[in-house]
């Protein structure tokens, strides 16, 4: 992903003028960690922006230059690439979900869960082409471990806490490695989002999912009668959705499935 239209990288930039022979040279400037600190912000905020309005096609790096009022070398100091902007922008935005979502210190309820889901879907809508690029940053085929545990940490998180509440109150499994499925409860939920992402769902039913999703999982590492409450929730919320065009009739019938007369591409 990294940006083509990098330009060769001067040995000079507008921060530090060429020296004359009519002019003494000037000391080249030497930045405090605050300079610092506020300029990789100021180029963060900068690329959100851009991306938002964009995607990752009007991201360039001479665009980030001029419009974050830095020299191109400043960005290749700090980020290295354009891709390594990306993950900047990624790594920032997942922060603020988290610190957000941490400052309301809330007991996982299974209601709770819902109800941080169907923020979560309401965040994605109210900066829809950045929600596009990060879900995309997730499914691409380049690995990107820094970035990928930053995109985890949320869905994992809640998880998580959901999970460790059950935990102290015996309602799970010990036959199971219940780390190892919360590890992989993560990858489901990106599917889900990813299906927004292309607009396979609109919002409202992408809402549903999730939350139809999460019960899947927890039904699973949970024990009787708390799991028996959580298929019946199940049930309710894959009655929202509706039955699909296949519904159970392909598995009446191994030959169909095998010619592939009923699948349709579709749940």
């Amino acid at each position: 992903m990294a940006d083509s239209s990098k330009s060769p990288i001067s040995s000079w930039s507008a921060e530090e003028p060429l020296a004359t022979s009519n002019a003494a040279p000037k000391r080249r400037r030497k930045y405090t960690s605050a300079i610092m600190t506020e300029r990789r912000q100021r180029i963060i905020d900068c690329a959100h922006r851009i991306l938002g309005e964009g995607g990752t096609q009007a991201l360039t790096i001479d665009r980030l230059s001029r419009e974050a009022e830095v020299a191109p070398r400043t960005l290749y100091r700090l980020f290295e690439d354009k891709e390594g902007v990306i993950l900047a922008t990624v790594s920032d935005r997942l922060r603020e979900v988290r610190a957000s979502i941490a400052r309301r210190q809330r007991d996982y309820t299974i209601d709770v869960v819902f109800d941080e889901l169907d923020w979560m879907v309401s965040e994605m809508h109210r900066d829809a082409e950045y929600a596009r690029v990060v879900i995309g940053f997730y499914f691409s085929m380049e690995p990107r471990v820094d970035a990928i545990r930053e995109l985890r940490s949320v869905a994992y998180n809640r998880f998580r806490n959901w999970m460790d509440r059950e935990i102290r109150q015996g309602h799970t499994r010990d036959d199971l490695d219940l780390e190892r499925i919360a590890q992989e409860f993560v990858a489901t939920e990106f599917l889900v989002y990813h299906r927004w992402a292309v607009g396979a769902v609109d919002g409202d039913q992408c809402r549903v999912e999730l939350h139809a999703n999460f019960l899947k999982t927890a039904a699973l590492v949970l024990t009787d009668p708390v799991r028996s409450t959580y298929l019946t929730m199940l049930a309710d919320k894959q009655a929202l959705l509706g039955t699909s065009a296949i519904g159970a009739q392909a598995s009446t019938n191994r030959a169909e499935r095998d010619a592939g007369d009923q699948f349709i591409g579709k749940a």
